[in-house]
């Protein structure tokens, strides 16, 4: 009887604390949309074309410790160009790294990202010899690559429409340009900046499309609610683009031209992990799995997307476990403190407890399912970007500290880039620093949140 009275004792404490967070008014984080039920498709069966294989594995490190997190890959004249962590955007040439721009300011942290600048998405312009970025603290931009001159398009002050609330983006992440110059591009979440990353996956999704006209220098809203809108991929007639909702582990179509013009649909879903940026060409799109998600590592975005009152009871728990620290370092500034800080809401925490295998999709135009590649060994892990050259797929990343590289599965149709510098690793090992040792018990907890 004693051990069943604590038992209940503890229950009965803990139901009371939890109706204390999530009812106690003016607690943080405050979001655009009420926290309410939504459904996400659970991921498919690695089976037919999801069939597991190793070619992802013993992939080749280029340029590593020169690279920090190449999270965007684009190509021209065999020089690769991506933004990396500090801000800068950057051209690779055989071994040579070359500066491109920077949209931050000065900085020397991985947690002073948020003045760094992190640039995540990249694209060549059709109408001049420029570079289109998208920078998720510092919006989207023009870079004329004859002359470095910079044009802000779009800022992170700018109030932009959405479906029901004006607001505006807190993380500009992907952009794709069509013939006429416009731009399309991608706010992963209007409630919360990069650096708190795992806040914005307990929220209701606020993220948006946008098409820019670049004669008016007017965001037109395409797509409203997305759980995290990233990738896109514009179809070879541009008649309709297919944005990745990371958070929904699915692909959604909407249609620019024709009969369903305006009209959305869902292109491919229950993907076995969350996808990022797109990569299209005219047979089909790449489509990189920066987490996987399966049926022995369920992804936690299905089991808490129903129950809105434990994802409040969660965010207010992570702001509120986060909150010391905040205050500490108002009061005292401090690195220590500004590390822990980034760690708790950066997405680079959730790594610890991901599971093992990388995957890549082959998805055709029909949005069907016809390959994939998958790995094990980490040693291509966390692919966020697949740029495909005549026999290689370089491989992008958030988080690694080179840049990854694997023999294609099929025959190129473009010249290979030469890069020097590569190692290929014998065995993947993870070492464990100081941020993991101090966050051991957070991992743990939001880890099994994600991927139980």
């Amino acid at each position: 009887m004693g051990l069943l009275y604590g038992i209940g004792i503890r229950i009965m404490n803990f139901m009371v604390f939890f109706l204390i967070v999530i009812l106690l008014p003016g607690l943080p984080p405050r979001t655009t949309f009420p926290y309410k039920a939504f459904h996400i498709t659970p991921a498919k069966e690695l089976k037919g074309a999801l069939e597991p294989n190793q070619h992802l594995d013993g992939a080749e490190r280029l340029l590593e410790g020169r690279v920090y997190g190449p999270e965007c890959l684009i190509a021209r004249k065999n020089e690769i160009y991506t933004g990396i962590h500090g801000g800068e955007v950057i051209k690779l040439t055989a071994d040579h790294v070359t500066h491109i721009t920077k949209f931050g300011q000065p900085c020397e942290e991985i947690f002073e990202e948020s003045r760094c600048g992190r640039p995540l998405g990249l694209a060549f312009d059709t109408q001049g010899n420029n570079l289109i970025v998208s920078d998720a603290y510092y919006g989207i931009w023009q870079v004329d690559l004859n002359s470095n001159e910079k044009k802000l398009l779009v800022s992170p002050n700018q109030e932009l429409p959405g479906k029901d609330v004006q607001r505006k983006a807190k993380i500009f992440n992907t952009v794709t340009v069509d013939q006429k110059g416009d731009i399309y591009w991608t706010d992963s979440s209007s409630d919360f900046l990069l650096l708190d990353l795992v806040f914005s996956s307990f929220a209701n999704p606020s993220g948006r499309l946008f098409k820019y006209d670049r004669a008016t220098n007017v965001s037109k809203v395409l797509l409203d609610e997305l759980f995290f809108a990233n990738g896109l991929a514009l179809s070879p007639d541009e008649d309709f683009i297919i944005v990745a909702e990371t958070g929904a582990m699915r692909l959604v179509k909407y249609h620019l031209k024709g009969a369903k013009a305006g009209q959305s649909e869902v292109f491919v879903e229950g993907l076995p992990g969350l996808p990022d940026n797109l990569t299209p060409d005219a047979d089909g799109i790449w489509v990189p799995l920066i987490m996987a998600a399966d049926s022995e590592h369920p992804n936690g975005f299905n089991i808490f997307a129903n129950f809105p009152s434990i994802r409040l009871f969660l965010a207010r728990l992570l702001g509120l476990f986060e909150l010391p620290f905040r205050l500490i370092n108002n009061a005292f500034p401090n690195k220590l403190a500004q590390r822990f800080i980034h760690f708790i809401g950066h997405g680079e925490s959730i790594l610890l407890m991901a599971p093992k295998r990388s995957t890549i999709v082959r998805v055709d135009w029909n949005g069907n399912i016809v390959g994939s590649l998958h790995g094990t060994d980490r040693s291509a892990g966390a692919v966020s970007h697949v740029l495909e050259f005549n026999d290689h797929l370089y491989l992008g990343s958030p988080f690694n500290r080179f840049l990854a590289r694997v023999k294609s599965p099929r025959a190129g149709r473009q010249p290979e880039i030469k890069v020097k510098n590569v190692r290929v690793p014998e065995v993947t090992k993870h070492g464990v620093n100081l941020m993991q040792c101090i966050a051991a018990g957070f991992a743990v907890i939001i880890g099994s949140i994600f991927m139980c």
